[in-house]
């Protein structure tokens, strides 16, 4: 199998801010060229002690993956030319299409949203600084033109995406003054206006409580982990509250199987450090240390129900550590190797594996995957 390429190219070349078009400049064939099917059985063995990536080609930023409502694991970056650009799952579990611009010109990564309706939603801040969504006319179909959703997102941020109880979208940005703006889907589609949570707070992260509440988490001015939490499902919020640590960076949340939240951060040591509710919407435990050297954290939710969190490490390597037991204690940390840019995308093909997704040092989409679900990358 082929593995990750040591080399150092940066990401370049984004052209000039304009507003979102669904228009777009092909990129050179040699920078989207047409992808291998990565799931052969008779790949050559990777030379001994390193692990087996394979690349998906194109010169990419930012990478975003969710499995679609038919499931195909579907994986957005942004370009060169600072548009979206699409690489699927030809069927469930094998085979990729080529790439497709989505058009847009977007200054930093998109989030992936899916609604009730079984469309797939992307978010990401424009080159004029505002929310710009597109979403799918549903699943393989096409993509209509970028919406504009107004607001103004702190440069460097990805705006935060949560599902509400009925299906709905709840989106949470950071103004440039570091308070939280909230926008709540209406059906039809429409938008309710936006709504302020006054900060100041660094970037966000979002989750809903069993009971439908929605709950906010960031780092205080003073370092320390804060929290919101709305009062009532769909009602008013609450202030904002520290619940202790001193951390760097954003952090992390993810559901437990049995309802309960559970927050990972980068301490102010370096290491990986979380604290989770004690039962479902309750009181919340004493920080406790994961150990590691994390770099930027995604946290999920495994189908079996164990909490899993992806980091680059110091190497530039991708690390993983996890429950052994859904709720239960937790492994060590393992490298899956390679080297990277960017935060990781991570999410699960439709029989429960695992796939993971990086920029590689040669700005290429590059992933792995589970042998099986749960196990064996």
């Amino acid at each position: 199998m082929a593995r990750l390429s040591f080399l150092s190219l940066a990401l370049a070349g984004l052209l000039a801010a304009c507003a979102p078009s669904a228009d777009t400049i092909a990129p050179r064939d040699d920078e989207y060229p047409p992808t291998v099917q990565p799931y052969d059985e008779d790949d050559p063995e990777p030379e001994a002690g390193l692990p087996a990536w394979h690349s998906l080609g194109g010169a990419i930023a930012d990478p975003a993956v969710t499995l679609s409502s038919d499931g195909r694991l579907e994986v957005f970056v942004r370009g060169r030319d600072g548009a979206v650009w699409h690489i699927h799952q030809v069927d469930p579990n094998s085979g990729w299409s080529e790439w497709t611009s989505l058009g847009g010109r977007v200054t930093g990564g998109v989030v992936v949203g899916e609604d009730g309706d079984s469309h797939i939603d992307l978010f990401a801040r424009g080159s004029d600084g505002a929310l710009w969504h597109l979403r799918q006319s549903g699943p393989k179909h096409g993509w209509p033109a970028w919406t504009r959703l107004g607001g103004q997102l702190h440069p460097g941020d990805r705006p935060a995406v949560v599902r509400g109880l009925d299906g709905h979208l709840e989106i949470f940005v950071r103004a440039p003054d570091r308070s939280v703006l909230h926008l709540s889907e209406l059906p039809g589609p429409a938008w309710r206006p936006w709504q302020a949570l006054p900060g100041p707070v660094g970037p966000v992260a979002a989750a809903r409580e069993g009971d439908g509440r929605l709950v906010l988490f960031a780092r205080g001015d003073d370092g320390e982990l804060v929290q919101r939490r709305q009062l009532a499902p769909e009602g008013a919020w609450g202030d904002w509250r520290g619940l202790g640590g001193r951390l760097l960076g954003a952090p992390a949340v993810a559901r437990n199987r049995d309802g309960r939240l559970e927050v990972f951060v980068r301490g102010e040591a370096g290491d990986l450090r979380h604290l989770w509710q004690t039962a479902p919407g309750g009181p919340w435990s004493r920080w406790a240390s994961l150990g590691g050297a994390p770099g930027e954290l995604m946290a999920m939710t495994a189908p079996d129900g164990r909490l899993e969190v992806f980091t680059r490490g110091l190497d530039f390597a991708l690390w993983r550590i996890a429950q052994v037991t859904p709720g239960g204690v937790w492994t060590p940390w393992t490298t899956l190797g390679g080297r990277f840019n960017d935060p990781p995308a991570v999410a699960a093909n439709q029989d429960g594996r695992l796939e993971a997704f990086v920029r590689g040092t040669d700005d290429a989409l590059w992933h792995r995957w589970q042998a099986r679900p749960g196990c064996c990358w």
